[in-house]
């Protein structure tokens, strides 16, 4: 009602005292507010980061990723994935389409897919790419890098995956996944 206000304040002296033209006037006002609002929200509701189920599965249908695997993961579960990592899948597709096709690139859509999952890239020269991947924390994930969900790949190009579940020494960085010189990490071994 407050959004259809503004509007029946505009109403002349002569209607404002005529109940019956004010409820029907209020009626229509109604339904076109309603619209509005869904109008709105729409937005919303197909928002990549905050769509879910259904939501998901049209966003899905126009980005050109089923949420149904092609492959059965390694960890048993079920190849059709819940809204987190389909989300996750449809970040990497776009990012997929968007690619230029250069290695500085991939680090750049990695990146704003998983912010704290590391990523190093080797361009072997013979068109074969190592890939070193720090911080994945499920099997699913690795799956789905592995069989081309997540990393782009030019076509003809081999990719070696090499995954680490240990710390690497790193100057000056101390996450899970990087420990090193400037933290004092290694003192305690001394």
């Amino acid at each position: 009602m407050a959004d259809i206000q503004k509007y029946i304040d505009l109403i002349t002296s002569q209607h404002k005292d005529k109940p019956k033209f004010i409820a029907w006037l209020t009626a229509h006002l109604d339904i076109a507010d309603d619209a509005k609002s869904l109008l709105d929200a729409l937005d919303n509701y197909f928002d990549i980061d905050s769509a879910v189920g259904t939501q998901l599965d049209i966003l899905g249908e126009k980005i050109g990723r089923a949420r149904v695997l092609t492959f059965q993961p390694t960890d048993g579960s079920s190849p059709v994935l819940e809204d987190e990592m389909y989300r996750l899948i449809l970040k990497a597709k776009i990012a997929q389409n968007q690619w230029d096709g250069t290695i500085n690139q991939i680090y750049d859509l990695w990146y704003s897919i998983f912010d704290q999952v590391y990523l190093v890239l080797k361009d072997n020269q013979n068109m074969t790419l190592d890939v070193l991947i720090l911080g994945l924390s499920t099997d699913l994930e690795k799956d789905l890098v592995a069989n081309g969900y997540i990393i782009p790949k030019p076509q003809g190009v081999k990719i070696n995956y090499a995954y680490s579940a240990t710390e690497i020494f790193a100057y000056g960085m101390d996450n899970d996944n990087f420990k090193g010189y400037g933290e004092g990490y290694w003192l305690q071994y001394l």
